[in-house]
């Protein structure tokens, strides 16, 4: 049986009381085997939702007693996740650009298998492992050394003694999970489990295995030679690597991999394709989210056939209505399928879907379900109709024709309370420990919080009064809510949730401002002078301004004493100026001329612009120094430094 998120934090509550009533109070209420029933569903939700697992279930512990937790890691430097091509039209654009952005240099590729697992960085000291973790959001992982350590394949000590960062993908084998298939749907979700797991020892009988496609500032100037230097030091490396001059060379390598695909004792689910010499990398650099000089070429995806049930509708934070596919269960690569987004109205009118149809599905790069067209009009197949008035408050919806979107206008709608509070309790924002979408639910509809705010005002004796919420949950939840006061104050501007601000741009609007009440003052005119701060956001920002909800909620704020004033800038003498580097340095590597150009005070941007300030020109610079000579004919000042003058500049 499929259950829902908010079911299994449901299960996770009955679960504890049960637990505490057998091993505290010794006076159980429900018999072992009813008890194991239970613990089943929520250890068969924990293995298919790894990153969903509440640590407090009772699975997490041993007995009644509270295992160690895992801590977090800061990574040194980011863990990026990789852009997808899925097909080799796609793949054809990626070599092109590669080939437009070095266009002055011969262009080397790398091409390996794609393992799928889990990615993770090793380090190692004096030829010994000692720390190991998992990417987490890229910049914050989890350590979990104790378990990798259970990895066979694995080497706890290398002949190399100077400090090494290795990176690879956790795996389990197509032979070892042949006896876990029973209790998981699949061996990537088996793996996720196992290396998440409080207790070493489990993670051991789950037999994990690793692939290490990657050594950080080594001594070698390509990658595949690093990788062959990996081999020799002990490392698993992925098999079948291959190097390529050419896009024919490249689809060659991509096909040959695909062709193995089947002789694998392991999971792949496309290739790798890099620019193989380090210095070129560093030229292209990376955006906030992937690197810029590799991408995963992902094979086909499981197909499946199924029919859609019904057609519903979901309220998001920001009152866009999504449609939703209600579909007969299917297994789609190892995974149960029966609901799937279908984006908005023109997406349903593109493919021409209705409800009833018979209709192909798969997991768009094999994790989310996604229809791909109807394959069939049944008989009793109707047209689905946008609601005009919301699900949840019963308001009026309005089509915002610029966004594509329907929307509930209404800022009280629960739906989109929850959403809001969601977003904002959630990981990547405020972090509050033990806030999660089942209570905040529960909180909600109980009228005990409204906005964000109201998480601050929070009673003990209110927080007791909902179900299964205990002493200890009410204090853990209480003292997760004041520990989120100290916050930075990008993540606190993150948090806000403001359309079109993510994470790399509250960032960036965080550098550039004091504190939180600065949101209410900063010009549309200064925040356009902000590098990777387009249009789009400027505007949205100074319409809030004019908002009286939206200064509200950033006087309470002050009020509650949350109120993160902005990281110290560095004080050099590039403070406020922008700076870019393109071509090779022959002095110091890429990384480190940014390095010190940050401790001068100046912010790194990704491309060239009316904004820039220096243009850093290395050897063979291509295309970037073009651009600004031609911006600079225009009257822009854009100042162009050789790598003398480079040094010249750092010198001031």
């Amino acid at each position: 049986m499929t259950i829902s998120h908010k079911e299994y934090e449901d299960l996770v509550k009955e679960l504890i009381y049960h637990a505490k009533k057998y091993y505290t109070e010794d006076s159980p209420e429900i018999s072992d085997s009813e008890y194991d029933t239970l613990y089943r569903q929520a250890q068969v939700f924990e293995s298919n939702n790894p990153l969903l697992v509440n640590l407090q279930s009772p699975t997490q512990k041993i007995g009644h007693s509270k295992k160690r937790e895992l801590q977090t890691f800061n990574h040194k430097t980011r863990l990026p996740s990789l852009n997808n091509a899925f097909d080799y039209e796609e793949l054809k654009t990626f070599y092109d650009r590669m080939i437009r952005l070095l266009e002055n240099n011969k262009v080397e590729f790398s091409i390996e298998p794609k393992i799928d697992g889990l990615a993770v960085a090793l380090h190692y000291k004096d030829g010994e492992l000692v720390i190991g973790a998992t990417r987490g959001d890229g910049m914050t992982g989890e350590a979990v050394t104790e378990n990798l350590l259970t990895i066979q394949s694995l080497p706890k000590k290398i002949p190399y003694t100077d400090p090494l960062e290795v990176r690879g993908e956790v795996y389990i084998r197509h032979s070892v999970f042949n006896s876990l298939k029973d209790q998981f749907a699949n061996p990537r979700n088996a793996a996720a489990g196992a290396l998440r797991q409080l207790d070493p020892s489990i993670t051991a009988k789950r037999q994990l295995d690793i692939f290490i496609y990657q050594g950080i500032n080594t001594k070698y100037k390509e990658h595949i030679e690093t990788l062959n230097h990996l081999k020799e030091l002990g490392f698993p490396t992925p098999p079948d690597t291959y190097v390529a001059n050419n896009f024919d060379d490249i689809k060659a390598a991509c096909e040959a991999i695909l062709k193995q695909k089947q002789t694998y004792d392991w999971d792949i689910d496309g290739a790798v394709i890099k620019v193989n010499k380090f210095s070129q990398q560093d030229e292209l650099g990376l955006t906030a989210k992937a690197p810029r000089w590799a991408i995963a070429y992902k094979f086909e995806t499981e197909k499946a056939i199924t029919t859609i049930k019904n057609i519903s509708v979901q309220v998001g934070r920001t009152g866009t209505i999504t449609p939703i596919a209600e579909l007969e269960p299917v297994s789609v690569g190892g995974a149960t399928i029966s609901r799937a987004t279908l984006h908005n109205m023109d997406e349903i009118k593109r493919k021409d879907i209705q409800i009833g149809d018979s209709v192909l599905i798969h997991r768009a790069g094999e994790v989310i379900p996604e229809i791909i067209k109807s394959l069939k009009r049944m008989p009793q197949s109707k047209p689905f109709t946008m609601p005009t008035h919301c699900p949840t408050c019963q308001s009026k919806l309005k089509h915002i024709p610029e966004e594509v979107a329907t929307k509930c206008t209404n800022l009280n709608c629960q739906d989109q309370i929850i959403g809001r509070i969601t977003h904002f309790a959630s990981r990547k924002a405020m972090n509050i420990e033990g806030l999660g979408v089942s209570l905040i639910e529960s909180l909600v509809e109980n009228n005990l919080i409204k906005q964000v705010t109201d998480l601050y005002m929070l009673q003990h004796a209110s927080l007791c009064t909902l179900d299964r919420m205990g002493e200890k949950s009410t204090q853990n939840v209480l003292n997760g809510i004041e520990k989120s006061k100290t916050k930075p104050l990008e993540k606190v501007i993150y948090a806000l949730g403001i359309p079109h601000i993510g994470e790399r741009t509250a960032e960036t609007i965080a550098e550039n401002i004091e504190s939180l009440t600065d949101l209410l003052t900063i010009q549309k005119e200064t925040l356009e002078t902000l590098p990777d701060i387009g249009p789009t956001v400027c505007q949205t920002l100074s319409e809030l301004q004019t908002e009286d909800s939206f200064k509200t909620l950033i006087e309470t704020f002050i009020q509650l004493d949350i109120n993160p004033q902005s990281k110290q800038k560095p004080t050099g003498a590039l403070n406020g100026k922008t700076a870019l580097i393109t071509g090779t340095l022959n002095t110091l590597k890429r990384s480190e001329a940014e390095t010190l150009l940050k401790d001068k005070g100046a912010k790194i941007v990704s491309s060239v612009s009316k904004k820039l300030d220096y243009l850093i020109v290395g050897s063979n610079p291509g295309s970037k120094k073009e651009k600004a000579e031609k911006l600079n004919k225009k009257n822009d000042t854009i100042t162009l430094l050789n790598e003398e003058d480079f040094h010249k500049l750092l010198l001031k």
